[in-house]
């Protein structure tokens, strides 16, 4: 019995081993495999996740149906976060919005986390749609 257990649980980790941890981080994949965009019909409300970059990092927007969800991240925390979020997030396909904040007292550090959002995102494989601030 014992035999039959180890030789079950032996097979199961093999088998998750076939995965290429690279694929879960694909981003751009597993949204357009997710298929999301089938549901955003142009009498519906679709937004995918929106960034606004602030000096101290983001607010990420997402949405569920229409009710927005704001989320407050440090700029360590937006890769996880964005791979984190469920395809339903995205019912636009693999593109996101990045916007600055149009308040601003230190314009280093708000133009430092911009290019970051942008390179996390583009390192995601997501279309980056860019609106100034204003």
């Amino acid at each position: 019995m014992r035999l039959l257990i180890s030789a079950f649980l032996l097979l199961a980790v093999l088998t998750g081993c076939k995965r290429n941890p690279g694929e879960l981080l694909d981003l751009r994949a597993r949204i357009i495999n997710a298929k999301t965009s089938q549901d955003c019909h142009p009498t519906d409300a679709c937004f995918n996740p929106i960034i606004l970059v602030v000096e101290n990092g983001y607010d990420v927007t997402t949405f569920a149906g229409n009710r927005p969800q704001h989320v407050q991240l440090r700029p360590e925390a937006l890769r996880e976060h964005l791979v984190a979020l469920p395809m339903v997030a995205w019912p636009r396909g693999p593109m996101i919005l990045i916007t600055p904040s149009d308040v601003v007292t230190d314009a280093h550090a708000l133009r430092k986390n911009l290019e970051e959002a942008k390179r996390i995102c583009r390192s995601l494989s997501l279309d980056v749609e860019f609106r100034p601030g204003g």
